[in-house]
């Protein structure tokens, strides 16, 4: 299982985006995953943000992240 995580760093909080890759012994995909979390600085706690299951999301999920795509208006009191 292949797994890699990827942290965004920002003013108030930051992202991370997490890719879970396992596959079978002949390559064939048994599961992906991709999920953005948000964490607020002095926090441990993290909020889920996106998910997704499509094989290569996590690099459009970091992209959307870094350019500020992902709204957390409801999670952050800014």
């Amino acid at each position: 299982m292949a797994w890699k995580s990827k942290v965004i760093e920002g003013l108030k909080f930051r992202f991370v985006v997490e890719e879970v890759n396992e596959q079978d012994r002949n390559g064939r995909p048994l599961l992906y995953l991709a999920s953005v979390y948000l964490q607020v600085r002095g926090s441990s706690r993290m909020y889920l943000v996106r998910r997704s299951r499509i094989p290569g999301s996590a690099a459009r999920l970091e992209q959307d992240a870094k350019l500020g795509k992902i709204d957390v208006g409801h999670l952050v009191d800014a």
